[in-house]
């Protein structure tokens, strides 16, 4: 395979953490194997994925309760994630749809039955702690965050049961939803017990676009080597390197150029922020950097890059 060499990425944003995030992470670990997400054996190899110290730099001011259901919310999808991506329901639609209404009515309150297994109780209680948290606002706006990602996961898994590798324009169109990102976006709020105003102002909707763009292409570099190994192809650098017929690591500079655009347009654009909303844009920068320090420590990511 050809060996890929990592583009510079900018991230001129400063790195941050929060003092909780080593005791949230432990707690996030024990949370997870409480309701049998996660078995005692492979607690040690959850300690190296660094799924709460990613939350703990994305949320470096959150309070200790609202960081840890944050947390625990980041490894409850990212365990779902997983599922989607490499096991057998990540290429059938229709199992996957069927998983996702149910979610989507615990979501709205309906409690876990037996059937749900542990991922409808640990959602359950996670329904709960969020709701003690947020603004009235805030629960229908983020639970219509949670079925643009589900619907864009139903999207990949039909790819992967046609073994179709989807057009450049399509790919462009889901990514913002497959990354989930309008989830933690909403996080942003939850810490400050605030509405979601970002939806509703133009500014503040296009610096969270700005900022989903540059992580979702930062991801699709420090994730590419993963998704070789696993044979995915939902990967901006994989479609350009088929659809434009350039090499690999052409294709991959291309994506690291289409991240440093996106980043200089979020600090051409933040200029315009009202002092008020000031808090949401900080926000948004520290997810920046956060990830681009999480991508680069845990061992989700082994790409190979020099």
């Amino acid at each position: 395979m050809e060996r890929i060499r990592m583009p510079n990425l900018e991230n001129p944003f400063l790195p941050a953490i929060n003092p909780h995030a080593a005791a949230t992470e432990d707690e996030t670990i024990q949370w997870a194997s409480s309701f049998n997400l996660i078995r005692p054996a492979d607690e040690r190899r959850f300690y190296t994925l660094q799924y709460g110290i990613l939350m703990g730099r994305a949320y470096p001011h959150a309070a200790p309760e609202a960081l840890r259901v944050i947390s625990d919310w980041n490894t409850w999808l990212f365990l779902l994630d997983d599922q989607c991506d490499e096991a057998g329901i990540g290429k059938q639609p229709q199992e996957l749809t069927r998983l996702h209404q149910r979610f989507l009515k615990i979501l709205r309150g309906d409690p876990p039955a037996s059937h749900d297994g542990a991922a409808g109780y640990a959602l359950a209680d996670l329904c709960q702690r969020l709701a003690r948290l947020a603004h009235p606002a805030w629960t229908p706006s983020f639970i219509q965050s949670v079925e643009h990602y589900f619907a864009a996961n139903v999207w990949e898994a039909k790819n992967r049961l046609h073994r179709r590798i989807p057009a450049r324009e399509d790919y462009l169109r889901q990514r913002p939803f497959t990354g989930g990102l309008d989830m933690y976006f909403h996080f942003i709020a939850l810490a400050r017990a605030m509405p979601p105003s970002y939806t509703q102002d133009h500014t503040l909707y296009h610096l969270a676009r700005n900022t989903n763009h540059v992580i979702c292409w930062s991801n699709d570099i420090f994730s590419l080597d993963k998704e070789l190994r696993s044979g995915d192809v939902h990967n901006l650098a994989l479609i350009l390197h088929h659809e434009l017929d350039v090499s690999l690591q052409t294709a991959v500079d291309l994506v690291g150029e289409q991240h440093n655009a996106e980043v200089y347009a979020f600090r051409t654009t933040e200029d315009r922020v009202p002092p008020d909303a000031r808090w949401f844009a900080d926000g948004l920068r520290s997810w920046m950097r956060a990830n681009m320090d999480w991508s680069i420590a845990t061992a989700r990511y082994q790409p190979g890059v020099s």
